[in-house]
């Protein structure tokens, strides 16, 4: 099973992309900021990054860059 990670500051957005995916038989994992999500691509492999590019803490173009 594919795994993604999606990355975005704003719940509804999250909550409708990983219920399609999900539905469309993806596995996913979810990160409200840049700092989440560079912590769950040190312990995971994922298959696909759906980046948000402005969010607080650390925006997805920092994450993109470390």
């Amino acid at each position: 099973m594919k795994k993604i990670l999606i990355v975005d500051d704003d719940g509804t957005t999250l909550y409708v992309l990983q219920s399609l995916l999900n539905g469309a038989g993806y596995s996913t994992r979810v990160a409200m900021d840049g700092v989440e999500a560079l912590t769950l691509l040190g312990a995971e492999s994922f298959d696909l990054l759906l980046l948000d590019v402005w969010m607080p803490r650390m925006d997805g173009l920092e994450v993109l860059a470390k």
